[in-house]
């Protein structure tokens, strides 16, 4: 028994001649009825019968036509299905994020993805950056985001660069200048990120550099906690002016100088190809970030 056998008789059931059949299933009428008499025979049933001219189904027909009907239903829901997951509209999602990026941008970004998508299911996991990488080595996730740097393939891993900014809280004597310098913040109270990050040492070099003293009150592992601290009054501090955005409405940013660069990694799969899913999602992050 085969679909188009299914669709014709259905077709048939619905509109009663073999002519409107035809018309609708784009067939002539004699395949029409060739189709009807093919499904006779491998049912063993008699679907139609001539009454006054006219094809009437019989009550067998009736039955079998509820039952045709439901596996058709269910034919049409499967190719509908695969016709989301090929076009991206169904599937999974699992993304592994640090987390100043999960906290507050990665989840505005993947409810805008899954909008047009309401057959998508999302995942977020939130751990440090080195850890993120761990985690794509097991296979769970589809995509992961990391800062730099880090020991991963290159040939899976789209870099992001930025050059950060200087955060100061708004009426800040320094928020009326044009740039900012080490030798402006001579002295000035510092929110910085841990001394291991790759941040904290390129602006240890920079106040090296420029013979300017670097007065750090306070350090903090994640921009997210730095602006915050900014924003409390603590003092001015670096931050990226992407991934941290959400956190920075109510700063003032100003460039920075010498460049202080900032740097994400998308990370995709090593050992699988990545779902089309996921290829679009990285498009659409990477379009964003």
């Amino acid at each position: 028994m085969r679909i188009r056998q299914l669709e014709c008789f259905r077709t048939l059931m619905i509109h009663g001649t073999m002519t409107r059949a035809a018309e609708l299933l784009g067939i002539s009428q004699p395949a029409v009825s060739s189709t009807i008499a093919n499904l006779e025979h491998e049912t063993g049933l008699t679907l139609f019968v001539r009454k006054g001219g006219r094809l009437q189904p019989t009550p067998e027909a009736r039955l079998f036509f509820v039952e045709a009907e439901r596996a058709l239903e269910a034919v049409e829901k499967t190719n509908r299905i695969a016709r989301e997951i090929r076009t991206g509209k169904r599937g999974h999602l699992a993304i592994a994020a640090y987390a100043s990026i999960s906290i507050s941008l990665l989840p505005r970004l993947m409810a805008e993805f899954a909008k047009d998508r309401p057959g998508l299911e999302l995942k977020i996991i939130t751990r440090n950056s080195q850890s993120v990488r761990e985690l794509m080595t097991t296979q769970q996730f589809d995509l992961a985001i990391a800062e730099l740097p880090l020991d991963y393939p290159s040939s899976n891993m789209h870099v992001i660069s930025y050059e950060c900014r200087c955060m100061v809280p708004p009426g800040h004597p320094l928020a009326e200048l044009e740039r900012i310098t080490p030798a402006d913040l001579d002295g000035v109270p510092f929110v910085s990120l841990f001394k291991g990050d790759p941040i904290y040492q390129q602006l240890a070099m920079a106040f090296s550099a420029h013979g300017s003293a670097w007065n750090v009150v306070a350090e903090t592992e994640f921009f997210s906690t730095a602006c915050e601290l900014v924003s409390a009054g603590m003092g001015v501090g670096i931050v990226d002016p992407v991934i941290s955005r959400p956190f920075t409405e109510n700063l003032v940013l100003l460039p920075f100088s010498p460049a202080i660069k900032y740097e994400v990694a998308l990370l995709l799969p090593t050992q699988e190809a990545p779902s089309q899913l996921a290829r679009e999602f990285a498009d659409f992050l990477t379009h964003h970030l």
